[in-house]
């Protein structure tokens, strides 16, 4: 062989190496390759940060950073795993978290607010117009989470839970009041500010724990806790409780939402999407078979219309297969349902490369030169049109990621790592079959005969 040859034989070996590395042990699939929520199931959702739009750019930047940093907290620390979260836009957050079912637990896990406040209450009713007269216009009133009873509390919080150090599910070992609390745990400059609001408030004054303007409890401030609080602040870093009626799935929410601190703005959600796992399962069977089909049909149609070189065309395109699963492994990405239809289109077109070329030579045959010779002018004249057709559609895959979002942007992966692994695969692979094996000596036309 040639050095050029044994360049290329090298190149094709090494990443035939790779990708079989990469893909081993080559099932199961869903083990293999990141699938998007449309294949696997699951909840995307996109928030909108209320007034963001309206801020400065790198206040704003800030805030969506703030966001996403708070986000992927409650979601690592609630055990959701797998999850994709990004901003979108200037001023929304995309979340797309696999194999949940329940999309309002979602939403209750990223769309709370959880500011948790402490308040000196001022009244108790079971009815908010009775606390109405009594209101100043510094304070407030708020419904308790059973909605059983309202109160009237101060406007200023005595502490915020932005001074927590963690918030964790306990089961009472009360029988008078059983069930799940929260059991807070305040960091030093917490309790020390909690020791000063504890001396300003006297015994059996009560004192509200508000999480996003509802009261979860209103507890006594007892002649214990005031005695406790002259000890100073480490006696009372971790006595405060928040109790409910929780089921755990409730109370673990709550945890991590106050472990993870109060969002900086209030957000919204604008788009939901929800995919179960069998409509999912679905897709993937149907895609895979729109893949195996095409595939398969492409292989017979390549040896029946080229007959020998057919074979290097059709083993350029396992190739080609392999070393886009290989790069959709390798760089992480995620396949979707596009995405998948992106590789169908790829299959069609990873031969297209291929056929240019065979047709060339072919030509070249007709004028009477000999074999090698028309396999070596076949891809020298083809290679501008080869280039700029896959080319063209490289830069059209790159515009879709750019600009495109979800589904879009898989297609576009799919589809530009097609594109360039069926230029190498035409290129490299086939032409080094062509010519180092014999297959480029058998080409399915005759030279047209000279007249003498």
């Amino acid at each position: 062989m040639k050095r050029s040859d044994w360049i290329r034989f090298g190149a094709v070996l090494a990443l035939l190496f790779a990708s079989v590395g990469l893909l081993y042990p080559f099932w199961p699939f869903q083990n293999l390759i990141k699938l998007g929520l449309d294949l696997q199931g699951g909840v995307r959702l996109v928030l909108q940060a209320e007034g963001a739009a309206e801020m400065e750019t790198e206040r704003r930047k800030d805030l969506v950073d703030r966001l996403v940093t708070i986000f992927s907290e409650r979601i690592d620390q609630y055990g959701m795993v797998n999850a994709e979260i990004r901003p979108l836009g200037v001023d929304r957050i995309e979340v797309k978290i696999p194999k949940v079912q329940d999309p309002e637990q979602a939403r209750q896990l990223l769309g709370r607010t959880a500011l948790l406040e402490f308040r000196k209450v001022i009244d108790a009713a079971t009815n908010a117009d009775d606390l109405l007269a009594r209101r100043t216009l510094l304070q407030e009133i708020f419904p308790s989470n059973d909605g059983k009873e309202f109160f009237l509390v101060e406007g200023e919080a005595l502490l915020t839970g932005d001074v927590l150090d963690n918030a964790q599910v306990r089961l009472s070992q009360d029988p008078r009041n059983p069930g799940l609390f929260i059991a807070l745990t305040f960091n030093r400059a917490g309790a020390e500010r909690f020791v000063e609001a504890l001396r300003r408030l006297q015994v059996n004054d009560r004192l509200a724990i508000v999480l996003d303007n509802v009261v979860y409890s209103a507890p006594l401030v007892s002649a214990s806790i005031k005695q406790a609080a002259q000890g100073g602040w480490r006696a009372i870093q971790d006595s405060t409780t928040i109790t409910g009626r929780f089921t755990m799935e409730e109370a673990k929410l709550l945890a991590v939402v106050l472990r993870s601190g109060a969002l900086p703005t209030n957000v919204q959600v604008m788009e939901e999407q929800t995919v179960g796992p069998t409509l999912g399962a679905e897709y993937v069977r149907r895609g895979t078979l729109a893949l195996v089909l095409s595939f398969g049909l492409i292989l017979v149609y390549m040896v029946l219309y080229y007959r020998w070189l057919g074979l290097a065309a059709n083993a350029a395109l396992v190739m080609n297969l392999l070393l886009v699963f290989a790069a959709l492994r390798g760089f992480g990405a995620t396949l979707t349902l596009p995405g998948i239809a992106g590789l169908v289109l790829t299959v069609g077109m990873a031969v297209d490369a291929n056929v240019i070329i065979f047709e060339r030579i072919k030509e070249e045959r007709r004028t009477g030169k000999a074999p090698r010779a028309c396999v070596a002018a076949g891809f020298a004249k083809s290679l501008s049109a080869v280039l700029d057709a896959n080319i063209t559609t490289i830069i059209t895959a790159v515009i879709l990621f750019l600009l495109g979002s979800g589904p879009v942007e898989g297609f576009a992966i799919t589809l530009g790592l097609g594109v360039a692994a069926s230029m190498f695969a035409a290129l490299v692979l086939s032409r080094l079959l062509l010519e180092t094996t014999g297959l480029g000596e058998r080409i399915p036309v005759r030279p047209v005969p000279t007249q003498a």
